[in-house]
């Protein structure tokens, strides 16, 4: 009987340390889970911010600025593609969200709400600790810091410079990098389109020029250090960024070639 009991305590142990055991692969999975998802953010919640919204029959462009505290919405009229809406606006579009339950006439506090209840029906490059943290933030934005701006009721210049107060990158502002485009082509107006788009990112663009001979890749040189202009920059171009010391023209050369054509987000 003493045999059978120590047989029961021991065997109970072994169930137990299984258990403990599975329940720390478990976690450590869920750890490792977590850290994979908020890797794979796309969020950033120390720089503006800007991402498409729609539900497939109309869209809009939402502009997060937290270090200004505001929101600029670009309400279009008309059905476009995200793509189409960022070139419209020549300006940069970081993030999309689309489904077709998505209300658009509802605040943006409530929208990403009802984004974190829904996420498995949404089509998005969002993780849902990207939509958690975009939720936070809208929570601490007054509704007199959302600014609402249809296209196409301003005249061109005036809605140019609507756009370019209204989403230009302090940290890019801050950098205060040259910037140089070369487009080596043969489409002609890649180099302003650019200039542009960078522009009203709050970039100084200082010379834009063609060259006849065409090249395949396209690149970003840098004279000193990678700065957040640099990165940022090649993130939104997915160009190659390598350090060139010896150009002087500018801190930042743009060369825009054949390769990435039919990919342009300007």
């Amino acid at each position: 009987m003493k045999q059978k009991r120590e047989q029961s305590k021991s065997n109970a142990k072994i169930a137990i340390v299984f258990f403990a055991f599975i329940i720390f692969i478990v976690g450590i999975s869920l750890i490792l889970k977590l850290i994979i998802t908020i890797s794979n953010g796309q969020f950033d919640n120390s720089r503006r911010f800007t991402l498409s919204i729609t539900n497939n029959k109309n869209i809009e462009i939402m502009s997060l600025s937290p270090s200004l505290n505001n929101i600029t919405i670009f309400k279009f009229n008309g059905t476009l593609s995200s793509s189409q809406a960022g070139r419209l606006l020549e300006i940069p579009i970081d993030g999309v969200i689309e489904s077709k339950s998505i209300n658009l006439n509802q605040s943006a506090n409530s929208l990403f709400m009802n984004a974190v209840l829904n996420y498995d029906k949404l089509k998005t490059n969002f993780t849902i600790i990207d939509i958690l943290k975009l939720l936070i933030l809208t929570k601490t934005i007054p509704e007199s810091a959302v600014d609402m701006v249809t296209v196409g009721d301003q005249g061109g210049l005036v809605q140019d410079n609507i756009v370019g107060n209204s989403v230009n990158d302090d940290l890019i502002e801050k950098d205060n990098q040259t910037v140089q485009i070369i487009n080596r082509t043969n489409v002609s107006g890649l180099g302003g389109r650019l200039a542009k788009m960078i522009t009203n990112m709050g970039g100084n663009v200082i010379l834009v020029m063609s060259e006849d001979n065409s090249i395949k890749k396209s690149a970003i040189t840098y004279i000193d250090k990678e700065t957040y202009t640099v990165k940022k920059l090649q993130k939104i171009l997915g160009y190659e960024a390598v350090r060139e010391p010896s150009n002087a023209m500018s801190d930042i050369t743009i060369i825009i070639g054949e390769d990435k054509i039919n990919s342009l987000p300007f």
